[in-house]
């Protein structure tokens, strides 16, 4: 049983490998299954490119992922697929549709299946239950679907206790020259992102947890090591993001990971993302000696009120400490801020970009507060009707989430919201403190590169 699957569009210019299809693909292929993986975002692919792939490989199962931001285009090619070839079963998964499974089959009656939460397990049951020709019934757990007139869903799917039981994701089913990290990553190319970790056990209401929920579960060292060699001796992969939500949660094992490499002699420039209260110097110290040279922190607001309304569990004051002692050990830091959240105004706003401009990161990203589905934040911006029900303006932060933004709240209109954002920039990176900061910094071409890439962005992004 041949079995395809589609990364669907999505307005950005730096595609990510899909690493949740990646790992599915991985687990089918391991137990026999013919996959292909079809990323139409990196390989820029028309509506037409995919479906002449989709009458040359012919396959019996097509599974396409569905975040927020790219379910309308899932729908679109879905529905494109059927009027070619109503046979071929459409299983849809991912964020957007574990959320909302029964609205999106009753919605879209040319999906056929939805996979709930992780997905590796559940798939390779699907297939084999598809290919015996049996019943969905309730045996195969964490999938809703038809059944005659009727959506049936059966019982969740427990999580991947042993993420080491999985195997690496199938990257060599993937275009990985064509992806780009969006700046100041990717120093080095190709530059890949691997998870490591997951589950998170924090209550930030801004953050949805629909897939791998709130239990915190991590590889071993020796496999992330395992992978990273695999990855620059089969791919030649030359930098490592690692997209745990909280990579130093647990520090021993961040500490282990560092020794690993070390011990291996994996000598590859990587980067990290985490909470200002999960760090210490003889962590960031370690983190640096093993290859680390930016960390990444969800910092959030300069107002203290405005933190604990998002429920972040963090204080300001461990937010200086944090890129005080980053700066000291001689990494380089990510400020990630948003802007509009529950109890914002302007006055809270400027707090947050002189508090930016206190912590003197080497780059800084603010973006519009999105309630995604599956969040706290959501539900209260559903009940106070500050929220827009049209999916495409669900976007991560990027250039389009300055031009629509899909919350408003009762101080701060949508206008407001997009000015504010673009002052925030230009107020934080147009200074020659900023200026002449860079130009010490950089210390190669690649870096030179880098950073021209991000003033590019930046200057796109703040144009009236």
């Amino acid at each position: 049983m041949k079995v395809l699957f589609i990364n669907p569009w999505q307005d950005t210019k730096y595609p990510q490998p899909p690493l949740g299809l990646a790992m599915i693909a991985a687990v089918l292929e391991k137990n026999g299954y013919h996959v292909k993986v079809l990323d139409r975002l990196a390989l820029k692919l028309t509506e037409n490119s995919i479906l002449r792939e989709i009458r040359e490989e012919n396959p019996s199962i097509i599974g396409i992922t569905a975040m927020t931001p790219t379910i309308n285009s899932a729908i679109n090619i879905t529905r494109k697929i059927k009027e070619m070839n109503n046979d071929t079963i459409i299983v849809l998964g991912g964020p957007h549709v574990t959320l909302f499974p029964e609205e999106t089959l009753q919605r879209v009656p040319e999906v056929d299946i939805v996979v709930r939460g992780e997905g590796e397990q559940t798939m390779l049951e699907l297939v084999k239950t598809l290919e015996n020709g049996e019943g969905l019934n309730s045996q195969v757990l964490g999938v809703t679907y038809r059944e005659k007139d009727h959506v049936r869903s059966s019982p969740a799917r427990p999580f991947i206790s042993n993420l080491d039981s999985l195997p690496f994701p199938a990257f060599h089913l993937l275009p990985i020259a064509k992806y780009r990290p969006h700046p100041p990553y990717g120093r080095q190319l190709p530059s890949i992102p691997i998870v490591t970790s997951r589950g998170c056990p924090y209550r930030c209401i801004y953050c949805s947890k629909s897939v791998f929920g709130g239990k915190y579960r991590a590889n071993s060292p020796m496999y992330i090591a395992d992978e990273i060699e695999y990855l620059i001796k089969k791919f030649n992969v030359r930098e490592i993001t690692f997209y745990d939500d909280v990579f130093t949660l647990d520090k021993k094992r961040v500490f282990a990971i560092c020794e690993e490499l070390e011990r291996r002699r994996i000598e590859i420039p990587w980067t990290c993302e985490t909470r200002v209260n999960l760090v210490n110097e003889e962590l960031v110290k370690k983190m640096k000696k093993a290859g680390c040279y930016m960390i990444a922190y969800g910092v959030e607001s300069g107002d203290q009120e405005i933190l604990n309304n998002l429920k972040k569990d963090i204080t300001l004051e461990q937010a200086t400490r944090a890129f005080e002692l980053t700066h000291k050990i001689g990494l380089q830091t990510i400020a990630y801020f948003m802007i509009g959240s529950l109890g914002e105004t302007p006055e809270t706003i400027e707090e947050t970009i002189k508090f930016a401009k206190k912590l003197d990161p080497d780059f800084v990203q603010f973006s519009i507060t999105t309630p995604f589905p599956g969040t706290e934040l959501f539900n209260l911006a559903v009940k106070e009707g500050m929220v827009s029900k049209d999916w495409n303006n669900y976007i991560y932060a990027g250039l389009r989430s300055i031009d629509y933004p899909a919350f408003e709240t009762n101080t701060l209109n949508k206008e407001d919201l997009k000015r504010w954002n673009i002052r925030a920039y230009r107020s934080f990176y147009l200074r020659f403190h900023y200026f002449f900061k860079r130009l010490k910094k950089i210390r190669s071409f690649s870096e030179m590169k880098t950073n021209v890439k991000g003033l590019l962005v930046l200057l796109e992004m703040t144009r009236n």
